[in-house]
């Protein structure tokens, strides 16, 4: 059974990043939907980028890594935009999601929002992928994520804009202004252009 006590969040260093980049994400996620490393190492560099693995503890044996986070940090509009995050493939279906939402919660606190960019339900493929997108987004619903009228579209994905609020209950507001900077901050100028629209 899962409890606060037995599973903890640990911010990552850059190396301990790598790894779990290199050794989880690429199972999770599919190749097109991932950034180069380097990417991340550079941005990570400037400060603007953060990494978070949730652990549990495992008595004397090395702790088991249950899910991942890394998130876009701008400390201007004093928000995160959640990058990735996964449970790893062993864990799925335990309940580790929603305790390593929680304790991101905690983490992140200092910061005003989380900005969660979630595929919109409007232009899935078939019913399937429609269910899909629907439990994704029920799923941060029922952690505190809440909704926006935001929409945006970027490197050929439409997207429906959720937030999860923490230090400022109003993080919603400007969301996709706030998105925007964010997203010019991590692109070089032309991509930007190209690649990134509010809808």
């Amino acid at each position: 059974m899962l409890s606060a006590q037995n599973i903890y969040i640990k911010p990552l260093a850059l190396e301990e990043a790598r790894a779990v980049y290199i050794g989880s994400a690429h199972k999770d996620f599919p190749s097109d939907e991932l950034k180069p490393f380097s990417m991340i190492e550079k941005l990570w560099n400037k400060g603007c980028y953060k990494g978070y693995g949730f652990y549990e503890k495992a008595g004397d044996k090395e702790n088991k890594l249950r899910a991942y986070a890394f998130t876009m940090a701008d400390s201007d509009t004093n928000m995160l935009l959640l990058d990735y995050f996964a449970v790893c493939e062993e864990a799925r279906g335990n309940g580790y999601g929603s305790m390593a939402l929680s304790l991101l919660k905690e983490a992140c606190m200092e910061w005003d929002g989380i900005i969660f960019e979630v595929e919109d339900i409007a232009f899935a493929k078939n019913e399937e992928e429609r269910l899909t997108r629907r439990r994704r987004i029920a799923f941060y619903e029922n952690n505190g994520v809440v909704m926006t009228d935001a929409r945006s579209y970027a490197f050929g994905v439409d997207y429906m804009i959720m937030v999860m609020p923490l230090g400022n209950t109003n993080a919603a507001q400007n969301v996709a202004e706030n998105l925007a900077a964010i997203y010019k901050k991590m692109l070089p100028n032309e991509i930007f252009k190209r690649e990134f629209a509010l809808r």
